[in-house]
């Protein structure tokens, strides 16, 4: 078990004005229903087949579906620990933990390594599996993503490196400022807004705008995120509605602009977190 000193929780609860949120996020375990939440308004793109590796337990689910988070109109939620406890809402707790305490399938850490920094022990994974094919004249998809940590900031730089990874036809295309998509991002900040500790945020944008190449006939996507050393401490991620881009078209539309109330960064200092066997 792993715990915050008093003195952490203190300096992270502090409240600051940030974002204005609206809804609260909606548990849903259903594939073909969190696919369309992703793809939701977009005529380019038909889904023809979504599979779910979530977690679940008494009252708990992983996944579910959002709108007017982080700036983001809606979406689906993709989280290591109960979807539910991450929606609009003031920061009460630094050690939100539902911990179903599931390891990582072989196939899941061939795609989890390369994003945790060389660790290779991963816990209560989510994956969203998806095959699309795309209208003609279609030759980019893109996403906006907003990920964050419980993890923040006491276990950066240590072995348990949170992770999101977007693989389009094989290939994750989730990077920020050429970085794979993890706590240890050096835009990882406090923002104000859910019960999150962290956000990434560079230049205190929470969107993340994540683009790839399609192709004619089938395309897959991967959304994964995952525990890393353990199964202690949620991350989440929230995946906006998809857009798509012709050629002559830029391929990364800039995200909407957002009006930050508040930056909501909060200096932590003097807390050592130590890592306790139960």
């Amino acid at each position: 078990m792993r715990k915050r000193s008093l003195a952490t929780f203190a300096l992270l609860a502090v409240s600051t004005t940030g974002f204005a949120f609206a809804d609260a996020v909606t548990i849903n375990t259903n594939a073909n229903q969190l696919a369309t939440a992703v793809t939701s308004g977009n005529t380019g793109v038909t889904v023809t087949n979504a599979t779910l590796q979530g977690q679940s337990g008494s009252g708990t689910a992983s996944t579910g579906t959002f709108s007017n988070i982080y700036g983001l109109a809606s979406g689906a939620v993709l989280s290591t620990g109960n979807a539910a406890d991450y929606g609009s809402g003031p920061n009460t707790s630094d050690s939100k933990t539902t911990a179903y305490g599931v390891t990582a399938t072989a196939a899941q850490n061939v795609l989890l390594n390369p994003l945790t920094n060389g660790f290779t022990s991963h816990f209560d994974t989510t994956q969203l599996d998806l095959t699309f094919t795309v209208d003609p004249g279609i030759s980019n998809i893109f996403f906006n993503v907003a990920f964050g940590s419980e993890e923040f900031p006491e276990f950066v730089g240590s072995q348990f490196v949170d992770a999101f990874g977007l693989y389009l036809n094989g290939t994750n295309i989730a990077f920020v400022a050429g970085q794979p998509v993890n706590i240890d991002h050096p835009c990882f900040t406090a923002l104000p807004g859910t019960e999150l500790d962290g956000v990434l945020a560079c230049g205190n944008n929470p969107i993340n705008t994540f683009s790839g190449a399609v192709h004619s006939g089938i395309n897959t996507l991967t959304f994964i995120i995952a525990d890393t050393g353990d199964a202690a401490y949620d991350t989440t991620a929230y995946i906006g509605a998809l857009g798509v881009t012709n050629p002559g078209t830029p391929a990364v539309p800039e995200p909407s602009s957002i009006a930050l109330l508040g930056t909501g960064l909060i200096a932590v200092a003097g807390a050592v977190r130590r890592r306790l066997v139960a």
